[in-house]
């Protein structure tokens, strides 16, 4: 995929790599004009230095990410709970078509399942874990990752500190309010370039964020059950990658957490299994209380908690009579996952060959003048995917959000008719008054170049 987000994370990413610009905030989130912190930009740098600015290497980047996250994984929950469940869970993680998606492609909110899944972990391993000090500066860090990564990360808090309190009352062990403070510092440290850019930005994303919460319907105000019933069936629907109706995917859901429960008091309480439901059943609660449609990444949060469920019941059935049941079961879901790897079979898509070709030639029409760019209609948003290939091939391109004017207009429409002398586009307005001097095809993209009348 190389569409407008990967090409405006490809444009800045490339400015890091060749030392231009080092930026302390990262992409908008799709909550208003509230921005995540830049984390995401340094995490796969390397990969497109690695292969020579081909923004494939983002893709890459973020499918060994995935792998090495995978693992990691493995060895957390073998180390918590069991190898077992570990191998279960893995075999899931990896066949999920959910997650093999999301690992074939560049964008910022595809590693938050595994940095969520992780940072939840460090949190368990800093409560009951040997070394409480070091994992519980991990978990800080490691949360302030996964909130730059997407701010629905810091829904994770809801089932910490339900955890946490519910630790207090039983172990009676103070001693952790300490070790809190630890992740507190480690958190503050993820985010102090996010600190910087507020201090030097008139604390920009506060102001927009009060905002937000102040003057848009950020909470749901639907009746509860309802809203509660949709998200559920949403989030089982998307993790397992089917379409059923809804009280089907709240029946599995629901099955899912009863078995759980029976197991968890039939045997040896394991404290992490509980602490997983609880994840599990506090997330589906908060995300139903988020006015926001149902889109695969806002549950980027409870997958892993879903997965990890439905491992350890399998793996609790693989030790009794029915132990066929967990085999048809893991075989059943990596078939029906199976069925949604369409780049297998199919054609690839090669989004990235298009703007290439394009961006070469208006970098050579350019001829090393600085230019302004932009896209027609409104719904042709690649633009910086354009903008990329221009400054690949030795162009040089005002930003998008600048309102700096050149001598020069490249615009890029997709489909006619193509309105670009007297048009309705505020980008193409802001350029002054104008007149075509060239137009061209490539690649079925219209190129117009303007000029100052």
């Amino acid at each position: 995929m190389f569409l407008a987000d990967q090409g405006r994370d490809a444009v800045i990413i490339r400015r890091i790599i060749l030392f231009q610009k080092f930026p302390l905030i990262g992409p908008p989130s799709s909550i208003g004009e509230v921005f995540l912190g830049p984390f995401y930009y340094y995490l796969v740098s390397p990969f497109l230095w690695v292969f020579h600015s081909n923004p494939v290497g983002l893709a890459i980047g973020v499918g060994l990410i995935s792998v090495g996250a995978t693992a990691l994984i493995y060895y957390l929950v073998s180390k918590i709970v069991s190898r077992g469940v570990a191998f279960i869970f893995s075999l899931i993680i990896t066949f999920s078509a959910l997650f093999v998606d999301i690992g074939r492609f560049s964008w910022n909110p595809n590693p938050l399942p595994y940095f969520a899944f992780i940072t939840l972990s460090l949190f368990f391993l800093s409560l009951h874990g040997k070394r409480k000090m070091l994992y519980s500066i991990l978990f800080g860090i490691l949360f302030g990752l996964s909130f730059q990564l997407h701010h629905l990360a810091a829904l994770l808090i809801v089932p910490v500190v339900l955890y946490f309190i519910m630790f207090l009352f039983k172990k009676r062990d103070f001693s952790v309010i300490r070790t809190s403070f630890i992740s507190g510092i480690g958190f503050v440290l993820t985010l102090s370039p996010f600190v910087i850019f507020e201090l030097r930005h008139n604390f920009l994303n506060i102001h927009n964020l009060t905002s937000l919460f102040t003057k848009q319907n950020v909470v749901s105000s639907g009746p509860l059950t309802n809203r509660f019933i949709d998200v559920t069936s949403a989030a089982i629907q998307f993790a397992l990658h089917i379409s059923v109706p809804t009280y089907v995917a709240c029946i599995i859901a629901f099955a899912v957490v009863v078995l759980t429960i029976h197991i968890l008091f039939k045997k040896k309480e394991n404290p992490f299994i509980t602490f997983q439901l609880i994840t599990f059943i506090s997330l589906l609660f908060v995300l139903s209380r988020v006015n926001a449609q149902a889109i695969p990444h806002y549950f980027h949060t409870v997958y892993m908690s879903f997965y990890f469920l439905l491992s350890y019941i399998l793996f609790t059935l693989m030790k009794t009579k029915f132990k066929f049941i967990s085999v048809i079961g893991i075989l059943f879901f990596i078939v029906v996952q199976a069925q949604s790897y369409y780049f297998i079979f199919g054609a690839p898509s090669r989004q990235y060959e298009v703007p290439e070709r394009v961006g070469k030639e208006i970098a050579t029409a350019a001829n090393g003048k600085r230019i302004n760019l932009t896209t027609y209609p409104t719904d042709f948003t690649s633009r910086d995917c354009y903008q990329y290939y221009v400054e690949l091939y030795g162009g040089s391109v005002v930003d998008g959000a600048s309102n700096e004017v050149t001598n020069t207009l490249f615009v890029l429409c997709d489909k006619k008719p193509c309105r670009i002398i007297n048009s309705d586009s505020w980008n193409i307005q802001m350029f002054g008054k104008a007149k075509i001097d060239t137009m061209w095809k490539k690649d079925g993209i219209y190129i117009y170049k303007l000029i100052h009348q």
